[in-house]
């Protein structure tokens, strides 16, 4: 009767707890994919799939999206715009930017690496902040698992801060696990912002390398100086709160460091996520897509739209609109070259222009629309960063700034080949492309 009695109530909480998840998943906002992964989760392996919903399975926090320091401001003139088109030179900028600090280093990344280009940037730092400069460091507690203790001991023998983006340890039964800081984000002195798909290891930027070593992904990122700094800013100091940290109180000005006098260039800085009512940067392809009247070309290292983005790309080609689209052949993850094929499959059937990067990797996340729209940052296109992550993005409305990133995805297009020759395994990559939302 014993056993009865706990396989019947055992039976009863799964169906309870079934019928919880049913009724979040139904009546949250997600894309088909996702909502058919969790349902066939819950059919077929109800024992996992539900806790790990518990786990993994949030999108939104709208109680935080109210803040008044998340909205999302509007495009202004009055900037300098530096394009940074390969590692070697956003080495050098952002770690100049970071020497030549006077007060303020405010920095948030996804990946610190456990190498020489990690190691300069936790010493750089470090020596910042023993010589009076408040530093503070956010750093996602997934992507910087294996150095993230060593960064906090080094800065706060400083006097530097160091924080993790939703710890692991906080997080198991709320449904955040997978919802990770996606941003590569210095405010240096309240005055530049550096920005983009750049993280601080090895393989995205370093010093030069020598000519017989691996060549480093081909990446991007920005400098920008003008009143969209302030809006960083807000940025910062809303996930500085979101990781337990004190706000700072708004400092001053302090004169330029000299090298990018005031500009024209009409930036606007987009943050994206969980902590934001709306999917600002889906909304915002989306609409520049059904703009565009001459010319799309986007830069992603994983390519994993949802299905509306998909048509909206496909419809574009159909109506004369020059569409384009650089991948690199192979990525640095095998599930997310699986979930593309159908789709750029389905692109280059409607002479959507396909190009494939051979000479290594891309990590770079870039669109030019016309000559009126182009963001570099950090969301890729995909469904992971476009609904998931947290992510931020410079987005620029003037001839001059679009021009420099135009140049740089016109480059990248020179350089690739061929498309490859992939055999059609429709079942994995159905499978792949289920997965790939929630990977």
């Amino acid at each position: 009767m014993t056993t009865y009695l706990e396989s019947h109530a055992l039976t009863f909480a799964a169906a309870i707890a079934w019928l919880v998840m049913l009724s979040r998943i139904s009546g949250s906002a997600r894309t088909p994919q996702s909502t058919v992964a969790w349902l066939l989760g819950f059919a077929f392996m109800p024992l996992l799939a539900i806790p790990l919903y518990f786990a993994v399975g949030s999108r939104k926090f709208p109680r935080r999206a109210k803040g008044p320091s998340l909205d999302v401001r509007p495009a202004r003139p009055g900037h300098s715009f530096e394009l940074l088109d390969n590692g070697e030179s956003a080495y050098t900028r952002l770690l100049g930017l970071v020497r030549g600090a006077k007060r303020t280093i405010d920095l948030t990344m996804f990946i610190l690496g456990e190498d020489a280009t990690g190691r300069a940037f936790v010493d750089a730092l470090a020596e910042r902040a023993r010589h009076g400069v408040q530093v503070r460091l956010i750093l996602d507690a997934v992507g910087c698992a294996h150095t993230f203790r060593r960064a906090a001991r080094a800065l706060a023998a400083g006097g530097g801060e160091v924080r993790a983006f939703m710890p692991l340890r906080h997080s198991p039964l709320r449904g955040r696990t997978n919802l990770r800081s996606h941003r590569k984000l210095a405010i240096v002195d309240g005055e530049y912002v550096f920005a983009g798909g750049m993280n601080l290891a090895n393989e995205y930027m370093g010093p030069a390398l020598p000519p017989e070593a691996t060549p480093r992904w081909r990446d991007v990122a920005a400098v920008v100086v003008g009143p969209a700094v302030a809006d960083a800013m807000d940025l910062f100091e809303s996930d500085w709160s979101f990781c337990g940290g004190s706000k700072r109180l708004r400092l001053a000005p302090v004169a330029p460091m000299g090298e990018m006098p005031p500009g024209e260039a009409v930036v606007q800085f987009v943050p994206s996520g969980p902590d934001m009512l709306n999917d600002t940067m889906y909304d915002l392809l989306l609409t520049w897509i059904f703009k565009a009247r001459e010319r799309i070309a986007i830069v992603t290292p994983y390519y994993v739209p949802d299905e509306t983005l998909q048509h909206a790309l496909v419809l574009s080609a159909r109506r004369g609109v020059t569409t384009e689209i650089v991948v690199p052949a192979r990525s640095n993850h095998t599930v997310a070259d699986l979930a593309r094929r159908r789709l750029l499959r389905e692109l280059r059937s409607n002479r959507v222009g396909v190009h494939y990067y051979g000479k290594g990797m891309v990590h770079a996340k870039a669109m030019v629309v016309d000559d009126a729209f182009a963001y570099v940052g950090s969301p890729n296109f995909d469904m992971r960063s476009l609904f998931l992550n947290y992510e931020d993005a410079v987005c620029l409305y003037s001839p001059g700034a679009i021009s420099r990133v135009r140049a740089f995805v016109d480059g990248l297009i020179s350089e690739c080949g061929a498309a490859p020759q992939i055999p059609e395994r429709r079942v994995v990559e159905q499978i792949a492309l289920l997965l790939a939302p929630e990977l």
